[in-house]
């Protein structure tokens, strides 16, 4: 899962794995790109409760071992990486290794990798074919247009308990111009539009507030 800075990756994922049962599926998520070799086996085995073995030449049996296990009592790993387009070649090489177990009859763990766009055009190089060939599934997050901004704007008042509209049409399709419909820039915008509502006491915001906002915040969206 490839996409800009801010378009809601890592929310995303968040999102889908809190869907899963995970008494089926145990979910590992790593958010730290740098780990060596050796602390990504130990991050991993942690996460599942288990100890990790002293010495890097005991780590992967034992990983292995403990997804064989989780396997036998219908249990399988997602592995989440994030920022993994900042993943040093070895850690890209020990990943592959977890995927090719059983002779590629099956796989124990499941691995999503999220990134910015440079994630895809790095997994087509030669040292990485055959990790890019294990990839089932990929997809490009983009941002949003102007009916999803405002529609992802209304969303989360709606979650929030408002059950009155507070930003005017304008004042969404002003932040859609400055935002470009990037979800994090959205929620920093309309976050510090509901701060000066408040301060004011004010039931709508329109694109006079916005350009109030938009001075107190000016150089955020160059």
């Amino acid at each position: 899962l490839t996409g800009d800075v801010g378009t809601g990756k890592s929310t995303a994922v968040r999102a889908f794995a809190q869907t899963l049962d995970h008494n089926l599926y145990p979910v590992v998520y790593l958010s730290n790109p740098h780990l060596g070799v050796t602390a990504l086996y130990r991050e991993i085995l942690l996460a599942l409760q288990v100890e990790p073995a002293f010495g890097f030449m005991r780590l992967l049996p034992q990983l292995r071992s403990t997804l064989h296990d989780l396997a036998r009592k219908g249990r399988y790993v997602l592995l989440i990486v994030d920022e993994a387009h900042l993943l040093s070649p070895d850690l890209f090489d020990q990943l592959r290794f977890l995927l090719n177990d059983e002779m590629d009859s099956a796989s124990l763990i499941s691995l999503v990798l999220l990134g910015q766009p440079d994630l895809a055009h790095k997994l087509r190089f030669a040292p990485y074919e055959a990790l890019h060939q294990r990839i089932a599934v990929r997809f490009h997050l983009k941002p949003f247009d102007l009916e999803e901004t405002a529609g992802y704007v209304k969303h989360h008042l709606l979650i929030a308990g408002c059950q009155s509209p507070i930003f005017s049409q304008s004042f969404l399709s002003g932040v859609y111009d400055h935002t470009k419909g990037v979800a994090r820039k959205i929620n920093n915008l309309c976050r510090s539009a509901l701060l000066l509502g408040v301060t004011e006491q004010k039931q709508i915001l329109d694109e006079t507030d916005l350009k109030r906002v938009l001075l107190d915040m000016e150089g955020q969206f160059a």
